[in-house]
């Protein structure tokens, strides 16, 4: 199975953000494919969850977000993406809320693999 590594994570709001109440996540991750997989073709269904970092049980924010297909190739592939989400999303404790993304990758025989950004603290 296709590894992941080297994930990043960015939330920012511009001023014009912080009125209209949304907030800037970009995100990025290494997609590294098996031989076997070039060889065959392999494409992959990736998808991003949200989720709010708590001491005992993390929130699912967001399910299944800015999914996408990549194609597998013989060099690792890097991926860099952006979206938007009302700021509430993202309201998930009082005080400071700690953000992450688990990126989940699908191939089309069931293959499933994640793995999960650092956390990213903000007031929203």
């Amino acid at each position: 199975m296709a590894t992941l590594s080297g994930l990043i994570l960015t939330l920012k709001q511009t001023d014009v953000q912080k009125t209209l109440q949304i907030v800037g996540v970009t995100y990025g991750y290494t997609l590294t494919c098996s031989d076997v997989e070039y060889e065959r073709n392999v494409s992959f269904d990736v998808s991003v969850d949200i989720i709010g970092d708590d001491l005992v049980d993390d929130d699912l924010l967001a399910s299944g977000v800015d999914r996408h297909i990549v194609e597998c190739d013989t060099l690792p592939i890097e991926m860099r993406r952006s979206f938007a989400v009302g700021q509430s999303l993202l309201d998930e404790d009082i005080g400071t809320d700690e953000i992450k993304l688990r990126v989940c990758v699908r191939d089309s025989a069931g293959g499933e693999t994640y793995a999960m950004t650092g956390i990213v603290k903000g007031d929203f």
